[in-house]
Order: C-alpha cells, then structure tokens, then sequence
C-alpha cells in the first residue's frame, strides 16, 4: 500500500502486500496483522487515500463517484427488487384468487350433485310409500269385499 509516495509496510513482516477490507481496515496479506486507516482505500487498485480525497492518488479513480454509483445501483437494485415482489405478490393474489373460484366452482357442482341425489332418493322413497299406501288401500277393499260377499252369502241362507 502507498500513501503518496511513501510505501506502508507490515510492521509483523515487512510486506508490502496489504488488503483493503470492507470496514476500512488494511490486513497483510502474510502474517494477518491488521492496520487501521484513517485514509480512503480505493476499491480499484487498493491505494490508501486521505480522508479528503477526491480522486485516487495512484490510479487516479473518482472516489466520491464510487460511492454514489453503489449506493445509486443498491437503491436502483432495490426499487427493481420491490417491483418485481410487488409483481410477484400481485400475480400470486391472481393465481391463489383462480384457485379458490375454481376451488368453489367445483365445490358448488358436487353439493348440486349432491343434492340431484337427495332428490333422486326422495322421489323414490315417495314413489315406493305410494306404492304401499295403493297396495295397503287395495287390500283393504278387497278384504271388505270379502266380509261383505261372506255377510251376504251367510245372510241368503
């Protein structure tokens, strides 16, 4: 790492090889030992920077531009993220909406085949105690007939 022009070494090592991490610290990449910077690393070449810096004093990158790319990129991803879950959330409300009309669809056809069979059964057991009742009526007359043709033949004699 260089600080202008001056080269910043290991203390543990002596080695030049120095790796910017995210929280603006400096590890060597050797020994492990960590330095803090009160500098600005550049994220392309890794140079040290002063906190005051604009611009990159090795690879002359902006700095501040940096910045304001990711965090307009994250931003941007996130309107992009949100769009595409508000998308997505209103494209599952359709589909679970479709299911449970066609869950209901389906539901309203078998209690109406339900019921066509409730009807189907009531008419038969009518038909059948009709049936009974005519037989029972049939029988009854018939053995009226009985007792009257007996009464008649008993009376005659």
């Amino acid at each position: 790492m260089e600080f202008g022009d001056v080269a910043f070494r290991c203390t543990g090592c002596g080695s030049t090889l120095l790796i910017p991490n995210p929280d603006g610290t400096l590890t060597c990449a050797y020994c492990g030992t960590t330095y803090e910077i009160t500098g600005r690393t550049c994220p392309q070449c890794g140079a040290v920077n002063p906190s005051e810096a604009e611009h990159c004093i090795r690879c002359g990158r902006v700095l501040d531009l940096v910045g304001f790319v990711l965090r307009s990129r994250l931003q941007a991803t996130t309107r992009d993220r949100l769009e595409q879950i508000r998308a997505e959330a209103a494209r599952l409300k359709e589909e679970s909406e479709a299911a449970s009309q066609k869950r209901l669809r389906e539901w309203w056809a078998l209690e109406e085949e339900r019921r066509r069979a409730l009807a189907a059964a009531q008419a038969e057991r009518d038909r059948q105690e009709r049936m009974l009742l005519t037989g029972a009526v049939v029988f009854a007359a018939v053995v009226l007939l009985g007792i009257l043709i007996y009464l008649l033949v008993t009376a005659w004699r």
